[in-house]
């Protein structure tokens, strides 16, 4: 999927990684981004020296009305990031839990179908849209500490592998990327396998859209780790 004069719409764009894949965007000659997050001011401030490109804008995925009216504003959008995610450190046998399962799930599973669906008639216009959604290792493998957490990107993983086959009928590029631990705030702690760095895992996206990558692997960790567990989805009828 060539980036050059691509009109993109990226979520959660207040964050590390985000921030990163902007940036390489930025280098790749695309017409403009809409960088949504839940601070207006801090996304103005962030991407202000990068000129008109980008267009920051005020949105909560858990919310319907703002992805509406974020629908609305963005209808030129032809590839549509989903990266916005939280991630709270809660274990499955813990008070919190069922709480944090909840929101998780509302922030990295419902939000991405919600934005998938809204956007959806407006990427059937384009000649070539694209969907984007940013998982996880924890799509593919139980990080014990990170039970609710892994629980809402396998969600998301298998959405991804649902919607693929039926959108690419009509044109549009389906891919999902999958990565291990980020040198971000979202990760501030050690961890046991080494963290890539933002500016890395952001290249390595860019390229694996520029190559049409069904999976993208940005990182030697989950690389490793789907050479010895490569991805298998089955299909019940």
């Amino acid at each position: 999927m060539v980036l050059t004069d691509r009109t993109i719409l990226i979520t959660g764009a207040d964050g590390g990684i985000a921030t990163a894949i902007i940036a390489e965007l930025m280098t790749k000659n695309v017409k403009k981004i809409y960088a949504t997050g839940l601070n207006l001011a801090t996304l103005k401030s962030k991407f202000e020296t990068f000129g008109d490109k980008i267009v920051p804008l005020e949105l909560d995925i858990t919310n319907t009305d703002s992805i509406r009216a974020c629908t609305q504003k963005c209808a030129d959008t032809d590839l549509l990031i989903n990266n916005a995610g939280v991630e709270f450190k809660v274990p499955f046998l813990e008070e919190k839990a069922g709480q944090a399962a909840l929101f998780e799930m509302k922030v990295n599973y419902i939000g991405v179908i919600e934005m998938i669906n809204h956007f959806l008639p407006h990427l059937l216009q384009q000649e070539q849209g694209g969907i984007v959604n940013i998982l996880s290792i924890g799509s593919l493998a139980v990080v014990k500490r990170l039970g609710t957490y892994c629980t809402s990107k396998t969600a998301t993983h298998i959405l991804t592998e649902t919607i693929r086959e039926e959108l690419s009928e009509k044109g549009i590029k389906v891919m999902g990327v999958y990565m291990s631990y980020v040198n971000t705030a979202m990760t501030p702690e050690q961890t046991a396998s080494p963290k890539a760095e933002p500016k890395d895992i952001a290249q390595a996206i860019c390229q694996g859209i520029e190559n049409d990558e069904d999976r993208i692997y940005p990182d030697s960790t989950t690389r490793a780790f789907v050479r010895e567990n490569p991805i298998n989805t089955l299909f019940f009828d």
